[in-house]
């Protein structure tokens, strides 16, 4: 897979009078604008009214200048709204799940807080690879699933997109029952810190060759 990075920004409130429908094809637009851009998952948290927006680049660079980009198509004035979250995060592994073509729905997201050692990504690496990764593949609803790393605080998130709350239900038990941990060192392997589920208010995300290939 060509390494691709993502962004990944949090805000907790918009402004009263927001048509969020209409915002999202605003910024949907000025994105597909931008170098290096690879799409984008528009989420938000129910418990908490938390939004997210996680968008895909080719490269580092065009992910971290894409602020800047958006604001000067904004004329320097984009909307106000509070960035809450803000992390550039290299994508390691892009899976396409049984129902890829569908529209996701729902996320599940699971920080992986870290800090961790190069042992322990390498092994959190490999349990997705021979464990978390086959499962996920395997869950009729499943649309796709990203693990992404973040060099500076050396943590990890992973995202479970599917079409309904069945394949999220079904993942801990079917990734539990290959027993992932086995063989690797105790010290080293990690369950998330926590997990949330993100209803995905809209996507702009073709399916790269990455993304699909059997």
């Amino acid at each position: 897979m060509d390494a691709v990075f993502a962004r990944l920004q949090t805000v907790r409130s918009l402004p009263p009078t927001d048509d969020p429908d209409a915002r999202r094809r605003e910024l949907t637009d000025i994105l597909r604008r931008q170098a290096g851009y690879s799409g984008a998952y528009f989420m938000v948290s129910g418990p908490t009214a938390v939004r997210a927006l996680l968008t895909l680049w080719a490269t580092e660079e065009d992910a971290r200048a894409a602020s800047d980009r958006t604001r000067a198509a904004y004329d320097g004035t984009p909307p106000p709204v509070t960035i809450d979250e803000d992390v550039v995060y290299e994508v390691v592994e892009d899976e396409a799940g049984p129902d890829a073509g569908a529209d996701a729905t729902i996320a599940a997201v699971a920080a992986f807080d870290g800090p961790f050692s190069d042992a322990g990504r390498a092994a959190m690496d490999r349990i997705h690879r021979r464990h978390v990764i086959p499962a996920l593949r395997a869950l009729p609803g499943t649309v796709r699933g990203l693990f992404l790393w973040d060099h500076l605080s050396r943590s990890m998130r992973g995202l479970h997109l599917a079409t309904d709350a069945r394949p999220l239900d079904a993942a801990r038990a079917a990734v539990e029952a290959t027993d992932p941990a086995a063989g690797e060192d105790p010290a080293l392997v990690s369950p998330p810190d926590r997990v949330e589920r993100w209803a995905v208010g809209g996507a702009d995300v073709p399916l790269t060759d990455a993304s699909a290939r059997p």
